[in-house]
Order: C-alpha cells, then structure tokens, then sequence
C-alpha cells in the first residue's frame, strides 16, 4: 500500500498539503455528461471554485459558458453547490452559503449533446472580500477540450 492509500486524509487535501500544484482551472477534468434532471435534458459540467480561499456564494458575481464556440444563455443554468440547486440569479443574498475550495460544484446546462469530445470554454467571476481598495471583479477563465459521456 502506498501512503496515500492509508492516509485517513481525502486524496485532494493530501495534494494540497504536499503542495503538488492541484489545479484551480474553473473547469474541472472530471465529470461531462448527459444527464435529465426534473425531465430536462442537460449536460452536467464539474467546476471548482478558483479562488484563493473558500467563498460565500454572494461572491459569486456570474459565470460565462460556451460549448463548441456556442455561448450558454446562463439565466437558463443551474449550479450544484453543498447539493442544492441554485440559479444565478439567486446567489447574491446566500452570504450564509459557502463553496468550499476543496470541492467541485456542478453546473447543469439544459440541452443534450451527442457523445464525443467537445471544446468548453468556462469564466467564473468572484468578488474577494477582504480586497480594501474598492469592489473588484475577478475574472478567471478556461478553456477544455473533454469527452462528453
């Protein structure tokens, strides 16, 4: 057995603790699929939040999606946060909700799309507290290229 498989410790804290670069893209490589959620065809994206530090979700000021150089009307989005389901539109007063860095969010856009490898291009834009100066939007983009299953 390795030492990570007897450590009590998530694989991810175990990275960030051996400082081993864990990535903070705002697309996640893990999990792109079709799903139908309420019966509504959608597919699921995994994101991470790319802040510094953990946020409530009143930080977050709204996120910019395009699949296949197609941009997502986000009105239409919902994002998976502590599993509840909220839409943008709904976060600025959740100051009491928090999105941990440590764990992925999902975001659910209705529309189906064929299997195969697909292009995701992603911007999550935040608002840090603590940054005295003035309100400043963060924005942090990525761009993916994932098979959708």
């Amino acid at each position: 057995m390795t030492e990570a498989s007897t450590s009590p410790l998530p694989a991810a804290v175990q990275a960030i603790l051996k400082n081993t670069g864990k990535g903070r893209d705002f697309i996640s490589d893990h999990g792109f699929r079709n799903v139908t959620r309420d019966g509504v065809e959608g597919v699921e994206i995994k994101v991470r939040l790319t802040s510094y530090r953990s946020l409530p979700l009143s930080c977050i000021e709204g996120i910019i999606l395009k699949i296949d150089g197609r941009e997502i009307n986000t009105a239409t989005v919902t994002i998976t946060v502590n599993q509840h389901d909220y839409q943008l539109a709904e976060l600025p007063p959740l100051s009491h909700v928090w999105w941990f860095i440590l764990e992925h969010a999902t975001v659910f856009v209705p529309g189906k799309l064929a299997p195969g490898s697909h292009h995701l291009d992603g911007t999550l834009i935040t608002v840090e507290p603590y940054v005295t100066a003035g309100r400043f939007s963060f924005y942090n983009s990525c761009s993916k290229q994932l098979q959708l299953t």
